[in-house]
C-alpha cells in the first residue's frame, strides 16, 4: 500500500465554552521533520503532540498549529509588567529633570514602550490539554486518510507503467530471441572473411563465435528486469511499501536496461530500451511523493 508524503488534515473541537482547532500539514522532505505551533506559553506540551505524529508518520515534513479559544472571554492574556513601568517612570524623571522639561508625565509616554505590557504565564490545564491533544489525533487520522487517498492515485500511475514496461521487455526477449541465430551468422561470416587464407581449426573457431554471441546475450537481464518488476509489484500492495526501498528497486531496473542497451546492436531493442528508461523516470520522480 503506498502512502503520499503530502497531505492535509485538521479538526475542530468544544467543550465547556472552549473551542479547540489543530491543523497539519504534509509536505515532501527526504527526512521526518516536525514543527509544533502551541498557544504561547505552552510550548512545554509540544513534545507530546511530536510523539503523536510520529506514531502515525514515517516520512516528510510535517507542520502542526493548535489553537485554543475561550468563547465569550474577550479579556487579552496581557498583565501589567510593573517592574517595567517602576524603571520606565524613574527613567522618563530622570529625562525630565536633565532637560529641563515642565511637561508632566503622562500615561501616552508610557505606552510608547512594549516592555509595560507582558503575556500572563498560563499552562494548559489537564482537561484542556487531554481536549487539545485528542484534537490533533482526529487531524492526524484525517490527514492519514488524505495521504492514503492520494497513494491509491499514485499506486494506479506506478502499476500501470510497470505494465507498460513489462510489455516492453517480452517485445525486446522476442527480438532478441529471433534475431539470435542472425547474430551467429553474422558473426561467422564476418570471422570468415577476416580469417580468409588462415589455417585455423574450425572448432576453434565456433568455441570463440558461442563466447561472443554470450556475450551478447541479453536473456539474463531481461530475466532479472521481469523479477524486478514482479518485486516491485509485490512492494507496492505490501503494506511496508516505503518510497526509498521501491527507488533502490527502480534503480536495478534502471541498471538492468542500460546492461540490454550496451550489450544489443539492434536498433528496435535500443528504441525499447529508450521506452523503459522513460518510464522508469517517471515512477522515480512519483517515489519522491510517497512515504
Amino acid at each position: 500500500m503506498i502512502i503520499s508524503m503530502t497531505g492535509y488534515g485538521n479538526a475542530e473541537l468544544e467543550s465547556k465554552g472552549v473551542f479547540y482547532s489543530v491543523e497539519i500539514r504534509s509536505l515532501n522532505s527526504k527526512f521526518f521533520e516536525v514543527s509544533v505551533k502551541l498557544p504561547k506559553n505552552h510550548s512545554t506540551k509540544e513534545n507530546d503532540f511530536r510523539e503523536m505524529i510520529k506514531s502515525k508518520v514515517s516520512r516528510g515534513k510535517i507542520s502542526l498549529s493548535a489553537s485554543i479559544q475561550k468563547k465569550g472571554n474577550v479579556e487579552l492574556p496581557l498583565e501589567i509588567n510593573k517592574d517595567a513601568v517602576k524603571f520606565l517612570n524613574n527613567l522618563l524623571k530622570t529625562l525630565r529633570k536633565s532637560t529641563g522639561l515642565k511637561e508632566k508625565i503622562k500615561l501616552d509616554h508610557y505606552l510608547k514602550f512594549s516592555e509595560v505590557f507582558q503575556y500572563k504565564e498560563e499552562e494548559l490545564s489537564d482537561e484542556e490539554f487531554t481536549n487539545l491533544i485528542r484534537c490533533a489525533g482526529t487531524a492526524a487520522e484525517n490527514l492519514m486518510d488524505m495521504k492514503l487517498k492520494e497513494g491509491k492515485e499514485l499506486e494506479k500511475d506506478i502499476v500501470s507503467r510497470l505494465k507498460q514496461i513489462e510489455s516492453f521487455v517480452k517485445e525486446i526477449s522476442q527480438i532478441w530471441k529471433s534475431r539470435e541465430h542472425e547474430e551467429l551468422a553474422r558473426l561467422k561470416e564476418k570471422a570468415d572473411r577476416l580469417l580468409e587464407g588462415r589455417e585455423i581449426a574450425e572448432e576453434r573457431i565456433e568455441m570463440e563465435l558461442v563466447f561472443l554471441l554470450d556475450k551478447m546475450d541479453i536473456t539474463e537481464e531481461c530475466v532479472r528486469l521481469d523479477s524486478h518488476i514482479r518485486f516491485f509489484e509485490e512492494a507496492v500492495q505490501s503494506s511496508d511499501a516505503a518510497g526509498r526501498k521501491l527507488g533502490f528497486l527502480s534503480q536495478e531496473m534502471l541498471r538492468e536496461a542500460n546492461t540490454i542497451a550496451s550489450k544489443s546492436s539492434s536498433a528496435d531493442i535500443s528504441q525499447l530500451v529508450v521506452k523503459i528508461k522513460e518510464e522508469l523516470e517517471k515512477i522515480r520522480e512519483q517515489l519522491f511523493n510517497i512515504e
